[in-house]
């Protein structure tokens, strides 16, 4: 029995995979198919069972649950908090849970619990009707639900001891998400027990306590909540120490860690020396433990738990974005190269319009603390492949060749040099060394100004970076700021064909503004300026604009200067921006409504405010593990003679 289900779950891997590499039309109809034998098997294949024993009788299936009384939570909510299941409607096929009254009765309190998290403290369900039908062996439960007045929150107070090194009473109060004349709920006051014993252990009382006391008034529905603040004494660092460690050196795992011992308790920055000890890349997990909690008065000793992860790994995904369409990635991780948890990674991917490979090898510590370094050498290929012969993506996205003036085959490698300023302040430098060769260009679209443009041209660029992020999340942020500015340098007197200076400054915020709704904003701006015998600069160096990550309504690289063609040619002058409002729907999904604006400009340094574009639109995203799959449609205000009235962009991660 156990090798046949393994058999039968390799079996479902290798079917699962299939499925998923189809194409969309040939996915459909395998499902069709699929349905159409699960309904003859249902319907006259059904595998004869063997009588029952005598006495024994199944439990009944629920066929169906429904609720009477809830107004404050839909039917659907209030059966995802039970374990008793109805049968679903789809998959057709698919049964109810076995009828069992202990479990329901357990399910009455899980209800009632339900009710009491979110201010209804006198909640009650019950049973108010089971119907068996003996035919099909089945039941239908109906529940009543007694909502009762939910409670709110009269006042909130503090209490015991406030240490000088926190706000005072009143601010601390304002910071908390539960409020005089709101709701009281299980989330809210949870939330605000946590922020003031965090409030105190970053202020280096880590042996702290917040004990929360709440007075209900039954008639009235109000309730007053008193949280008393035990802070103790301040605590110090005592011995520090590494568990877990076998294959990465402890030096190199020290060198991540900025506490130390005899310092204030701070837990801010334990947690972020957990965190530096992760994005080292070599750990599946970091975990800072507290050795002697509960001894008072005296240092607090600290292991960071490490759990390693596999030396060598490979990663394989393939995908789909309507700027690249149909898109296959391997990568390759050797980590801990040296024992001092360095890593070489090696990467590939082709696409209808890239087709690159990457090796890069990474030193999480170069010469002095807090310094990164990091050699890359890189082959990429920007040419036009057909991976849809049948057409079916363009037919639905409209894709089009984001650069169909020229294919470009470049060859080099970068050295860069990284260093954390502080935890939200970090800057690189270093120099890229690129051959470019440009073929397949189209002369007679071209213009003869712009035709020194597409010569092959190698360059050495001499760059730097800083960037501050205080956002709260790199997939899907929802609060803080990042900016960043980027300057490139390239001269004749050092191997280059062209000299320029460029630059290139962004900003975005976030901010939450009412019920999970997030304002995010974003400004770019960018400039290039040739000089010494150099009157332009090559297509590989230029700004172009549009897209879903740039302008959307506009397809890739559309917006901006054109050729005879109509195709982008670039130029040296670059704004855009957004304005982006996100909101829940259910569930994992969410929704936006968005207004983008910008434009690139032949000349440097010039931005002709009349000649910004816009667009408007709206989008859905759903939340996954590695950021949110987004499908975006953006209207162009401004509409000229040959363009889209818009487009529909399907991509994964936020616009910004």
């Amino acid at each position: 029995m156990r090798n046949k289900h393994v058999t039968r779950s390799a079996n479902w891997q290798q079917l699962q995979f299939l499925v998923g590499n189809m194409g969309g039309w040939a996915r459909l109809r395998l499902l069709l198919l699929c349905g159409l034998v699960l309904a003859c098997i249902s319907c006259a294949a059904k595998e004869p069972s063997l009588p029952e024993e005598a006495g024994e009788v199944p439990f009944p299936e629920v066929k169906k649950l429904t609720f009477t009384g809830n107004e404050q939570f839909s039917s659907r909510t209030l059966r995802k908090a039970m374990a008793t299941k109805p049968r679903p409607l789809l998959p057709p096929w698919k049964r109810g849970e076995p009828y069992n009254p202990p479990t329901l009765q357990e399910d009455l309190q899980r209800l009632q619990k339900y009710y009491f998290d979110r201010g209804f403290l006198e909640a009650k369900a019950q049973i108010e009707k089971v119907e068996e039908d003996p035919e099909t062996n089945s039941v239908q439960i109906v529940i009543a639900i007694a909502e009762g007045s939910p409670t709110h929150v009269k006042a909130v107070q503090l209490a015991g001891t406030i240490p000088p090194e926190l706000a005072s009473k009143q601010e601390l109060l304002a910071q908390l998400p539960l409020r005089p004349q709101e709701r009281i709920t299980k989330a809210t006051f949870d939330q605000s027990r946590d922020l003031l014993l965090a409030r105190l252990q970053e202020a280096g009382y880590a042996r702290a306590q917040v004990v929360p006391r709440t007075e209900v008034e039954t008639t009235t529905h109000e309730a007053s909540v008193t949280f008393t603040l035990q802070p103790g004494a301040r605590t110090t660092f005592g011995a520090i120490t590494v568990q877990g460690a076998e294959q990465v050196k402890e030096r190199a795992i020290r060198r991540k860690i900025t506490i130390r011992e005899g310092d204030i308790y701070n837990a801010k920055e334990l947690t972020d020396s957990a965190d530096a000890i992760y994005n080292l890349g070599m750990f599946q997990a970091v975990t800072p433990r507290p050795l002697n909690l509960a001894e008072p008065d005296t240092p607090l000793d600290i292991a960071f738990e490490v759990r390693e992860r596999r030396p060598r790994s490979v990663q394989a995904s393939i995908g789909y974005s309507t700027v690249e369409r149909f898109r296959v990635e391997l990568e390759w991780t050797h980590r801990n190269l040296f024992g001092g948890a360095q890593r070489l990674t090696l990467s590939g991917k082709v696409s209808s319009i890239e087709q690159t490979f990457d090796g890069s090898l990474f030193f999480p510590y170069a010469l002095f603390p807090r310094t990164t370094f990091t050699q890359t050498v890189f082959v990429h290929n920007e040419q036009l492949i057909n991976t849809d012969p049948l057409g079916i993506t363009d037919a639905l996205f409209n894709f089009e060749d984001p650069q169909p003036n020229f294919d470009l085959f470049s060859l080099g490698g970068e050295s860069r040099i990284g260093y954390q300023f502080t935890r939200t302040l970090t800057g690189a430098a270093g120099i890229n060394l690129s051959l470019n060769d440009f073929s397949n260009v189209d002369r007679d679209a071209i213009d003869e100004e712009d035709d020194i443009i597409a010569e092959d041209n190698l360059l050495l660029i001499q760059f730097a970076e800083l960037i501050w992020n205080t956002s709260d999340s790199p997939l899907n942020p929802t609060r803080g700021w990042l900016l960043r500015g980027r300057g490139d340098h390239s001269t004749t007197a050092l191997l280059s064909d062209v000299s320029f200076a460029k630059i290139l400054v962004e900003g975005r915020y976030y901010q939450p503004i009412w019920w999970r709704m997030i304002l995010a904003l974003r400004l770019e701006v960018g400039g290039i300026q040739p000089y010494g015998g150099s009157d332009d600069v090559p297509f590989n160096v230029r700004f172009f604009a549009g897209g879903p990550g740039s302008v959307r309504g506009f397809a890739t690289n559309r917006l901006g200067p054109v050729d005879d063609d109509d195709d982008p040619v670039g130029g040296q002058s670059l704004i855009e921006g957004s304005v982006e409002l996100r909101f829940p729907i259910f569930g994992e999904f969410s929704g936006a409504l968005f207004v983008d604006f910008g434009n690139v400009f032949r000349d440097a340094f010039t931005y002709p405010l009349q000649e910004i574009r816009y667009a408007i639109g709206s989008g859905l995203r759903y939340n996954t593990p590695i950021g949110p799959v987004r499908v975006d449609y953006g209207i162009i205000i401004d509409r000229r003679e040959g363009e889209d009235f818009g487009r529909l962009e399907f991509s994964i991660g936020q616009a910004f």
